[in-house]
């Protein structure tokens, strides 16, 4: 696998979170209109030109809903910023002017992208897999208080609460039909 930012970007549970992120099939399945409104409301709260939910899998991540994406639904997963991010419970923020500037003054991301300011939060599985982001970019740059941060955050666990809530309701739906 490429990878462009001269750092390992697979964790050391990585078949085993892929597989947390397979359970709930959400790559290449039909569009979440909760998922959209929680990217949009993403985006006009930090005003930023792009927002988005990564799905993080073994060779690509998947953009399930974005704002700002240019119709893109997948990069390689060694080109994505998100592959960082969610080697961290943490949230992952990376202005242009500090230390983690390679990341962003990376020949790739710079050219491709532009990005002055990412910001990301890991979608967190009930079970503690890391299976995706909900980040947000800008090509100026920005501060992000640590009260951001925790928005962000919130965000980032509405997005994984309504993934495991559709999985919940499909799962029940199946058995009814199996109980008939």
């Amino acid at each position: 696998m490429e990878n462009i930012f001269n750092r390992n970007i697979i964790p050391s549970n990585d078949f085993e979170r892929v597989a947390a992120l397979n359970r709930y099939h959400l790559i290449n399945a039909f569009d979440e209109p909760v998922l959209d409104q929680i990217v949009q409301l993403t985006a006009k709260t930090f005003d930023t030109p792009m927002a988005l939910i990564s799905l993080v899998d073994l060779d690509q991540v998947f953009f399930k809903s974005g704002i700002g994406t240019s119709g893109a639904e997948s990069t390689l997963r060694g080109r994505s910023l998100c592959s960082i991010a969610i080697l961290d419970t943490e949230p992952l923020i990376i202005h242009y002017a500090q230390e983690e500037k390679c990341l962003l003054t990376n020949p790739v991301i710079a050219a491709e992208y532009g990005f002055k300011f990412y910001a990301s939060a890991p979608l967190i599985t009930l079970d503690g897999f890391m299976i995706g982001t909900l980040c947000i970019t800008d090509t100026k740059l920005r501060e992000f208080s640590a009260e951001q941060v925790e928005t962000l955050k919130g965000f980032a666990e509405m997005v994984i609460r309504e993934i495991e809530k559709k999985t919940q309701l499909k799962t029940e739906s199946q058995l009814e039909v199996l109980d008939k």
